[in-house]
């Protein structure tokens, strides 16, 4: 049973490793230029954006743009255990974004992606993974946007 399973693994990833697969965002750069990013209000989930945005531009394109960031997170008490105690919390990132191209506004676009997770008792555990959840919720933002920005024009 053993050899079997490594015989598949081998050969997937032999296979995998030949077919020309490349994950999407691999390049780590996009058809587009951003020249500046401007966040509109100092919060870390802001920089977390910009820095990531950072890495999928590509100063050799044609598409250059700059960029108006304002995002938000918060985090609600969806539902209560029987003593009143927050039981599920729901973390929700919105991301306003203004496209700007040549000194003018070129599209106002809205992302937004949220998370429900249970209520830890240990409170170092859950700061832990809320922090887990909210860069994970911000890298679907910044991939929502790049890919919006990949496809116009």
């Amino acid at each position: 049973m053993k050899k079997i399973l490594i015989f598949l693994v081998l050969n997937s990833f032999l296979f995998l490793n030949n077919c020309g697969y490349e994950s999407i965002y691999s390049k780590q750069s996009g058809n587009f230029y951003i020249k500046n990013i401007e966040v509109k209000t100092n919060n870390e989930i802001n920089y977390k954006i910009k820095n990531r945005l950072k890495n999928f531009s590509n100063s050799n394109s044609k598409n250059k743009y700059d960029l108006e960031i304002n995002a938000l997170k918060s985090i609600k008490i969806v539902s209560k255990d029987s003593k009143g105690d927050p039981k599920i919390y729901k973390m929700n990132i919105k991301v306003e974004v203004k496209l700007i191209e040549n000194y003018r506004v070129l599209k106002e676009i809205n992302f937004e992606e949220y998370f429900n997770y249970n209520n830890i008792s240990n409170k170092f555990e859950l700061k832990q993974y809320e922090k887990n959840i909210e860069d994970n919720l911000i890298e679907k933002n910044v991939e929502n946007l790049t890919f919006y920005i990949s496809s116009i024009k």
